[in-house]
């Protein structure tokens, strides 16, 4: 009985509240319609008000020039006594020019249209008798009486359409009468579609606008006019007062089908308002359903958040324990009984830090303790952390959108492992190649040197002694002399074979310790200042044999001397692999290395003839023991270290390499150092 009591009793609420938010939903959006509508009306009176005000500042202007053209043609007539139509008709054009609402400027005497400009654009009018022209007559008088210019109300044009005439008084001096004689008028003619037109607004356009341009009494009161124009005044026009030749103008202006009833967004306003009491009333109708699925949910995300095989925790924004998992507890088995809802990170924090054991003093703990809850609250990349007995924890935290911090806390002790393995046997590799090179040069430097004496058997002191007895023998044995010269030979050809060879493999093995130390970050650079003009031309003089025994042509071309600060040998080093892996892979034609310098830099170009390498293959040039024919096969011998290093070396001087290659046509690489403009030889 109470359950259908209670019932019944939350359906009435129910009513009620619906009635209340239906009425109050219906006033609010009468509330917001009616203001928009105000504010929309009072913005567009505004910008027609804004408009009108540059109509009747440009209809003053318009005017204004007029009058002075005028004035100009009196004086013209004045001096001359005559009308000089060229003169007249440039003034005309220049006024045009100016002001290309002027349709026509005609001249009057006796009040008989003879000259109307432009001639060939109002002929019709020659001829004309302002005394036939009912319409424009009065103001004409006007004008004869006033000795003013005087401007007409909107008139039918006889060249077609309506607009608006300002008819001046012409009075020349008269010597026989002693005073000024009426000449006759000068009409400017003003059409009025350019006349009240803006790059915003027509106000000529009647589909538009329902505009009236009127002079007003000395009273202030408007002029007579038609029933059908007084008719367009009405539904609150916006109104601008002016003065035009001492005469008080009034325009008015209002849309052609009337100010509008409601504004554009009155629709999306009332719909809008529609679809909140929908949805209100939803809200309404799935309050009850709501808190039981948002009840349901908060038990399957417990239920999942604990099921996962990695450490969860949540904070809210006040950095307090809202949700954690029991293998997160695990992973913090010292503290795993204050980890509950409502613990903050900094209580977590502190207690982890006095029941480990990983912290020998306090400034220690201290400095730990600020820099995990610095970490903390401003999440970066994920980070591993040491819990102890070896094992280490891969922390991902991160912000959500409502400020909240989420932490997942993954076991990576197998991977950590595996990663200090691989580097202990990367630095023993390393640590072997070393050694290995170390062991190596020696060796080869004497192998080097000794081949060096064989290759230049023929000048040892030994060999001369040879020859020299062979001659001084007396027995004439030609025979005995060439096979020693034929001996001598022999071994300089072998001696220049293991020369190279052994030049070669110094080259290898110097590319490996170089390696090595770039690798360990062990390479350190002589900076001092050099000159880069000599170092090039030093390095294209050095390599120019070896260019010539493949028969290429090995060129440098620079634009001047420049210095900077760097390391000699490295810099002549990187020349020197590049020009060199020139040589190796062109089989003809050239190999050219240019300089440009520029105030803050330095480029390097080594470009070849050679066949260019794929798009493909370009990405690894630079890597180390790599060549884009990696097979045992290859014609080229090297270890794939030269250009490696080439690329290092120019990093470690701030600059950097790069390649620009085509298949079939040849590649460029490019070396671009900073310049040191401080700095002088």
């Amino acid at each position: 009985m109470l359950n259908k009591f209670t019932g019944y009793l939350a359906s009435k609420v129910f009513i009620v509240l619906t009635i209340i938010l239906l009425v109050s939903v219906g006033s609010i959006a009468y509330s917001i319609v009616k203001l928009d509508r105000d504010n929309h009306l009072a913005a567009l009176r505004l910008d027609v008000e804004q408009e009108l005000n540059s109509v009747t500042d440009q209809i003053q202007l318009r005017f204004f020039e007029a009058v002075l053209v005028a004035k100009n043609i009196e004086n013209s007539l004045a001096i001359d006594g005559e009308i000089d139509e060229r003169q007249i008709a440039r003034t005309v054009r220049d006024l045009q020019r100016h002001n290309p609402d002027v349709i026509a400027v005609a001249l009057a005497p006796n009040l008989s249209i003879t000259h109307s400009f432009p001639q060939t654009d109002n002929r019709v009018t020659i001829g004309m008798n302002y005394s036939q022209l009912h319409a424009q007559m009065p103001s004409v008088a006007q004008a004869y009486r006033t000795r003013a210019p005087v401007i007409d109300d909107r008139v039918d044009l006889v060249q077609g359409g309506t607009g608006y005439i300002m008819h001046y008084p012409v009075f020349l001096p008269n010597a026989e009468l002693s005073t000024d004689q009426f000449w006759g008028v000068i009409s400017v003619v003003m059409d009025q579609k350019g006349l009240l037109q803006t790059p915003q607004r027509d106000f000529s356009d009647p589909a538009q606008y329902s505009f009236e341009l009127y002079p007003l009494k000395a009273s202030g009161l408007v002029e007579a006019l038609p029933d059908h124009r007084l008719t367009k005044l009405k539904d609150k026009p916006v109104v601008t007062t002016f003065n035009v030749l001492g005469v008080t103008w009034e325009a008015a202006v209002r849309p052609a089908g009337g100010w509008p009833a409601y504004s554009p967004q009155s629709r999306n306003l009332v719909g809008f308002a529609l679809i909140a009491a929908i949805f209100l009333l939803g809200v309404l109708l799935a309050f009850r359903r709501m808190a039981l699925e948002q009840a349901n949910a908060h038990a399957l995300l417990s239920e999942a958040v604990g099921a996962i095989n990695e450490g969860f925790i949540a904070f809210d924004a006040k950095e307090r324990v809202m949700v954690v998992n029991q293998k997160y507890r695990d992973y913090h088995p010292q503290i795993a009984d204050l980890i509950v809802p409502g613990a903050t990170m900094k209580e977590l924090v502190m207690h982890w830090v006095d029941r480990s054991d990983h912290f020998e003093d306090t400034a220690r703990k201290q400095a730990w303790i600020r820099d995990r809850l610095q970490s903390f609250r401003n999440p970066g990349s994920a980070f591993l952390q040491d819990t102890g007995d070896d094992c280490w924890l891969k922390v991902t935290e991160a912000k959500t959108p409502h400020g909240y911090t989420v932490g997942i806390w993954t076991d990576v002790t197998a991977e950590k492992r595996a990663q200090e393995a691989a580097e202990a046997a990367d630095r023993e590799k390393t640590e072997f190649l070393n050694n290995v090179s170390h062991e190596l040069r020696t060796p080869l430097t004497v192998i080097f040197g000794r081949a060096s004496f064989m290759r230049h058997s023929d000048k040892m002191p030994q060999s001369q002694r040879l020859m020299d007895a062979l001659e001084a023998d007396g027995t004439g044995c030609p025979v005995a002399a060439g096979a020693a010269r034929d001996y001598q030979r022999f071994m300089t050809d072998q001696g220049a074979g293991i020369a190279e060879s052994a030049q070669h493999m110094i080259r290898l093995v110097e590319d490996l310790l170089d390696w090595t130390k770039v690798s360990r970050g062990q390479l350190e650079l002589d900076m001092a200042p050099i000159q880069l003009d000599e170092i090039a031309r030093s390095v294209t003089q050095e390599l120019q044999p070896a260019a010539e025994a493949k028969g290429l042509t090995l060129t440098y071309i620079g634009d001047g001397p420049v210095a900077t600060i760097a390391d000699k040998v490295r810099v002549k080093q990187i020349l020197y692999n590049l020009i060199t892996n020139a040589i190796k892979f062109t089989n003809e034609g050239k190999v050219n290395l240019s300089m440009l310098h520029s105030n803050d830099k330095i480029v390097f170009s080594v470009s070849d003839t050679g066949n260019g390498i794929s798009k493909a293959d370009a990405r690894r040039v630079f890597q180390r023991f790599q060549q884009v024919d990696g097979s045992m096969t290859r014609q080229n011998g090297g270890l794939g270290l030269g250009l490696a290093i080439s690329e290092q070396l120019a990093t470690l001087h701030g600059g950097s390499l790069s390649m620009d290659s085509e298949l079939g046509v040849g590649s460029t690489f490019s070396l671009t150092l900073p310049r040191d403009t401080v700095s002088t030889l």
